[in-house]
């Protein structure tokens, strides 16, 4: 009997400590300490700071453990408990665990460097990191990023670089392979070549690699390789959006742009959320096509006809042509603007700079019937993406020239362009001498919330502390929540404070409310106490009621851009039934 109770015994013991095995990791917390440090990243010496349990992964990794050096990477990159996400300090450790032996470091940070994803390029270092991936780590995925660099380079062999993409793909690394069938589909683009690098994206899209799928999609869209076939495209397009691992932002648009053509209400809905959340992403193309939905009204869209404008402007501002030339359209025809030929030449302009050819032929057309219509073209020119418009808008202004700026600021308010709300709002609701003398703040309210309500930053901040006290319009603290918390939501820490303040509150108002009680039962016992002891002092007993021990003063206790979009596309394919508020493509 003794054997088997210690046999129970030791199995016990034994789901105890596979148990606790299977716990998550200590995740980093404020609560346990935190160190400033700085590391750095390609650019700078990168400050941020580190709690808790992640000093102890620096120490480790700053001793020569990659392995350490790569969950901080990873950390940072899609935050973890109170770090908040940062891929420029993910980019300085990737750097390190290359450094200290890691192959895949120096293929994530080799990517990184090159493709800008961190706010920055340097092409050097990525070559450094890729080559010492590669010819030192010998790591295949390093030396597909190599054979990258090689061919962005003039002086490069390109036969030395397609060798060590075939190597890389021989050994089973997707980039290698992906760098392969692109070469052989496009580059060399004959009828063997196609065929090989079909069956190569065939092979690949059954993995759920995105890029093979992406690769059979534009075969089937164009014909190229084989015959064109619509229906493949819309099926490979999305099998590779919604299942695809990988880089699905192209995908994802041409998943949304199958949907639109569909012909029903649901799907033409469900892909202007595909084509939003690519157009967020940085596809242009995206941004084009939803942009003309909204500006041609498409029954049943729920794009408006100025959305469309913001779409076209954000896709022109992405370098994608044929959407200036969209935008220029609206400028000619007076689409939720006013008309005015010199924006539309500016605008064609840019988008025959940017190999749109029709574009080129239309503005020398105006210029033919107008010779002096480019002397025309606002000083600060429309064809310039929106942040540098306004920031030329306020130097502009700062210096005197109050017409400059407003005419920007205001053009593209009627684009319905946020920052241009937040700028042309701060100017009315404070004032601006020789142009609104009298603050008109209720007007400027108006679009300080226009931008609050699509996610700018400061005039959420700026609506949330309105409505909390009341300024300027009528007193609603869940609103001023609701305003805090889509600033908190895009990263504001200041925001992110003021919004753990405002939920605190209740509590300070209960607290205090408590402590006006406890001071309240405190003074009454005081006053029982000295009559019950003057009671006894003349003879008499304590009343039956009253207990030494008791007391009826209470305690009082009281008292997170590419991991986002994967998500929302997720979310929008199904896979997940929750889009957090906190990620701003949602």
């Amino acid at each position: 009997m003794r054997a088997r109770i210690f046999a129970l015994l030791c199995l016990a013991v034994c789901c105890v400590a596979a148990a606790a095995d299977a716990r998550p990791s200590k995740l980093p917390s404020a609560y346990e300490g935190r160190v400033e440090t700085s590391l750095y990243n390609g650019k700078q010496r990168m400050p941020f700071i580190l709690y808790g349990v992640a000093r102890n992964w620096d120490k480790a990794c700053l001793k020569g453990k990659a392995a350490e050096c790569l969950r901080l990477a990873d950390a940072f990159e899609t935050g973890a408990r109170d770090l908040r996400a940062d891929i420029r300090v993910s980019i300085a450790y990737l750097i390190k665990a290359c450094q200290v032996g890691s192959g895949p470091g120096c293929a994530r940070a080799a990517a990184i460097l090159r493709n800008g994803k961190a706010g920055f390029t340097n092409l050097e270092l990525a070559g450094q990191m890729a080559e010492r991936g590669c010819n030192v780590l010998k790591d295949q995925a390093s030396c597909s990023a190599l054979a990258v660099s090689m061919a962005a380079s003039p002086a490069a062999d390109p036969r030395k670089a397609a060798a060590l993409i075939d190597t890389a793909c021989a050994s089973g690394d997707s980039d290698g392979c992906r760098l392969k069938a692109s070469a052989l589909f496009y580059d060399r683009g004959d009828a063997g070549s196609r065929a090989k690098a079909i069956r190569m994206f065939e092979a690949a899209c059954e993995q759920r690699r995105a890029w093979g799928c992406l690769g059979l999609a534009e075969a089937y869209g164009k014909g190229l390789g084989v015959t064109a076939d619509p229906v493949r495209t819309a099926r490979y397009a999305a099998e590779g959006c919604t299942n695809g691992q990988g880089d699905r932002l192209r995908l994802c648009t041409l998943h949304g742009s199958a949907l639109i053509s569909a012909g029903d209400r649901a799907s033409l809905n469900s892909g202007e959320k595909f084509l939003d959340a690519s157009c967020k992403g940085g596809d242009g193309l995206a941004c084009n096509r939803l942009g003309l939905i909204g500006l041609g009204g498409k029954a049943g869209a729920t794009t408006t006809r100025g959305e469309g404008l913001y779409y076209l402007r954000r896709g022109c501002d992405l370098d994608y042509g044929e959407a200036c030339a969209n935008l220029s359209t609206a400028y000619k025809m007076g689409v939720e603007v006013d008309p005015d030929t010199a924006v539309v030449l500016a605008l064609l302009d840019k988008a025959c700079r940017l190999k749109h050819g029709v574009s080129c032929s239309t503005a020398q057309a105006l210029v033919t019937r107008n010779p002096d219509l480019r002397l025309h073209i606002p000083a600060i020119d429309p064809s310039l993406p929106v942040g540098e418009q306004l920031a030329r808008a306020r130097k502009a202004v700062a210096s005197g020239d109050r017409a400059a700026g407003l005419a920007t600021t205001v053009r593209l308010m009627y684009e319905t362009n946020e920052d241009a709300e937040w700028q042309l709002g701060g100017w009315m609701y404070y004032g601006l001498p020789g142009v609104f003398d009298t603050p008109r703040k209720a007007d400027g309210l108006i679009l300080i919330e226009n931008a609050a309500r699509v996610g700018h930053v400061d005039a959420a901040i700026f609506m949330g502390m309105a409505y909390w006290y009341g300024q300027g319009v009528e007193e609603n603290r869940s609103k001023g929540e609701n305003y805090m918390a889509i600033a908190a939501s895009r990263g504001d820490e200041k925001a992110a404070a003021i919004l753990r303040s405002m939920k605190a509150e209740p509590v300070r108002q209960d607290f205090a409310h408590r402590q006006k009680a406890m001071e309240e039962a405190a003074r009454t016992q005081r006053v029982t106490w000295a009559n019950e002891f003057a009671a006894a002092n003349a003879g008499r007993r304590f009343g039956s009621s009253y207990s030494p021990g008791s007391s009826p003063v209470a305690s009082v206790s009281s008292m997170m851009d590419n991991l986002n979009w994967n998500h929302r596309i997720d979310y929008l394919s199904g896979r997940t039934s929750v889009c957090r508020s906190s990620n701003p493509y949602c």
